[in-house]
């Protein structure tokens, strides 16, 4: 796509820009716990948010490299499975969602830039590139009079994003900070209408 290209330049201009150095450059290691929050689409008349689960929570474990205020960032995330079970009636065709399970796990390259606010904090810009495996379980079933059809959801679906996001970062000590963070999704998984992710992080420099 067009847009990633626009995106991979933006991310080497975040790196390129020159300013005084907020920290020392190295690598760093780091954990996130992430919420996100999925927004579906409609498909027939059905909207998928009824079925199928859209709050996720993922673990996030990342290696970075600071260079100047710039910085580079690797990561492997993985989420709980979450479930839901839903209803929708349209054109008098029922369907229903029964326990219908979904989980993901992948990666991300990302980059940022920190600029400084005041003493320990820094303001954090950021882009994310993700390809994530999605996994999806459960049971749906179309209604319509005395028919009825039923079906086993199983399987997994590759896929990629690119999120845009602010953070905040409270630097305890020389190597270690803890920061929140959020971001929205400007190239957007499949099926999807909108992702909004909410972050806690916390990061330390060797």
């Amino acid at each position: 796509m067009k847009i990633k290209n626009k995106i991979i330049a933006l991310m080497i201009s975040l790196i390129a820009m020159p300013t005084f150095a907020l920290a020392k450059d190295g690598f760093y290691a780091g954990a996130k716990l992430t919420k996100i929050d999925i927004d579906y689409n409609t498909v027939e008349g059905y909207d998928l948010n009824n079925f199928i689960p859209n709050d996720l929570n993922a673990l996030d474990v990342h290696g970075g490299y600071n260079i100047g205020n710039g910085f580079i960032e690797v990561g492997y995330l993985k989420s709980q499975k979450e479930t839901k079970s839903g209803t929708q009636t349209v054109g008098g065709v029922t369907l229903t969602g029964t326990n219908v399970g979904l989980e993901f796990n992948g990666f991300r390259i990302g980059t940022g830039y920190n600029y400084n606010l005041q003493n320990n904090i820094t303001l954090k810009p950021f882009l994310n590139y993700y390809d994530l495996k999605f996994k999806a379980s459960g049971t749906a079933t179309a209604a319509a009079g005395s028919q009825r059809a039923s079906a086993e959801i199983t399987g997994s679906e590759d896929d990629s994003g690119i999120d845009a996001g602010l953070g905040i970062d409270y630097r305890i000590n020389n190597q270690s900070k803890i920061g929140l963070s959020y971001s929205q999704f400007i190239d957007k998984f499949s099926d999807t209408d909108s992702t909004k992710t909410y972050s806690i992080s916390f990061n330390y420099q060797f």
